[in-house]
């Protein structure tokens, strides 16, 4: 019958034209969301220990400076001790 008038005519079809790209956007976020994940995870450990430091630096100030300045002291000695060795650089050490 040729004429009669569909219930899903020209409004099923772009109903379903935008629930295919609605589907399509959401599946690029979740992808884009699982890329991003280790960064967001890794800012928001940054700011939960910033908060932690500040917190922490209300009750007992000077126990931990010290133990920032100690921290600090070993990073820093590790760093001299892996960069320095008796004849140079040597090849292929990492």
């Amino acid at each position: 019958m040729t004429g009669e008038y569909s219930r899903s005519g020209s409004h099923g079809a772009s109903l379903m034209e935008f629930l295919l790209l609605w589907a399509d956007e959401l599946d690029d976020a979740i992808a884009a969301a699982r890329h991003l994940t280790p960064r967001i995870l890794g800012v928001l450990a940054a700011i939960g220990s910033l908060a932690a430091a500040a917190f922490a630096l209300m009750p007992a100030p000077r126990l931990l400076l010290g133990a920032l300045a100690l921290a600090l002291a070993a990073t820093v000695m590790q760093l001299v001790r892996r960069r320095r060795t008796p004849f140079g650089p040597h090849r292929g050490a990492s």
